[in-house]
């Protein structure tokens, strides 16, 4: 017998999963963010995949990025969500 080699997974996330991924949270994680909240909760899944997709945290994200929301917005809803 052979052995079984086990296919690893790739580390990288690639630009055509983003979205599936932002999707995927989004259905599976629920943001309660108000009535009044500035973003909505795939402002907050779409940075939280681009951190992870650059290794990197939200601030540092946020802080590189012109389009991003301002890091303490993002990290305010997810101390505060239910």
């Amino acid at each position: 017998m052979y052995p079984i080699k086990q296919q690893q997974a790739d580390s990288e996330i690639h630009e055509d999963q983003f979205p599936n991924l932002v999707n995927t949270l989004d259905e599976e994680l629920t943001l309660d963010l108000g009535a009044n909240a500035e973003i909505d909760a795939e402002d907050i899944y779409e940075v939280l995949v681009g951190a992870c997709a650059d290794r990197t945290s939200v601030l540092t994200l946020c802080g590189s990025s012109e389009n991003s929301p301002v890091a303490n917005t993002i990290l305010y809803h997810l101390r505060t969500s239910r």
